[in-house]
């Protein structure tokens, strides 16, 4: 299996930051469907074979399931619509994070974009995926209002602070969905990259599961 020239191009560059390249990804079964959603990119799909539509990786997802998950909003009717295959309950998943009553703990100074606060209060024990009334993170308002520093700095370490990167509000809106909604171009690239680090990473571990295996498969730049 190998991918479209001009899906390969893209996803070289996407995943030149992250420990992944696109070996890791054809090592999990995600072919050219897979690949377009995770890039959110809509202008080859004339391109793609239409037979693999509802092909499953191997964390079993086929593409619908992925633009469920990321809120891909520019993928999902028009997969429904070519009688693509999904769970649509994770459409309707919100992701980890409780609600709380103070709003000016973690979601006033992610509206400011202060990243040391916010660092300071995950050291203190509070929790970077804590809702506010819209059911919005801190990282949700980090992407909102523009705050580029600090979506870069919590989503590189994103593990480091165990942020939910592709938690969504009441509203179904990812961080990413909340930078488009806003024209930051620059904040929803950076959110972009690491939604599909971390999504590689869910699928390794779902298949290292599922498979039985002792370690999850090498990743390629380790090799």
């Amino acid at each position: 299996m190998a991918y479209a020239p001009e899906l390969l191009t893209l996803l070289e560059q996407t995943l030149a930051p992250t420990s992944y390249c696109v070996g890791d990804m054809l090592d999990h079964g995600m072919g050219d469907w897979h690949a377009a959603v995770l890039l959110d990119n809509t202008n080859h799909l004339s391109s793609l074979e239409l037979l693999a539509l509802n092909a499953r990786n191997f964390a079993g997802h086929t593409p619908l399931d992925i633009a469920y998950c990321l809120n891909r909003t520019s993928f999902i009717e028009r997969l429904e619509a070519n009688g693509a295959e999904g769970e649509k309950s994770n459409l309707e998943a919100r992701g980890v994070g409780r609600f709380i009553e103070n709003d000016n703990y973690v979601h006033l100074p992610g509206k400011q974009g202060k990243l040391k606060t916010l660092e300071k209060r995950y050291r203190e024990g509070g929790c970077l995926n804590s809702r506010d009334k819209g059911g919005n993170t801190p990282i949700h308002w980090l992407a909102a209002n523009g705050h580029l520093k600090a979506v870069k700095h919590f989503s590189e370490k994103h593990f480091m602070f165990n942020v939910d990167i592709d938690a969504k509000n009441h509203d179904g809106n990812t961080a990413r969905n909340l930078a488009v909604l806003e024209d930051h171009q620059d904040i929803a690239q950076q959110l972009l990259i690491w939604e599909i680090d971390n999504y590689i990473t869910s699928v390794r571990v779902m298949y290292k599961m599922s498979a039985g295996l002792k370690e999850m498969l090498p990743r390629r730049k380790d090799r």
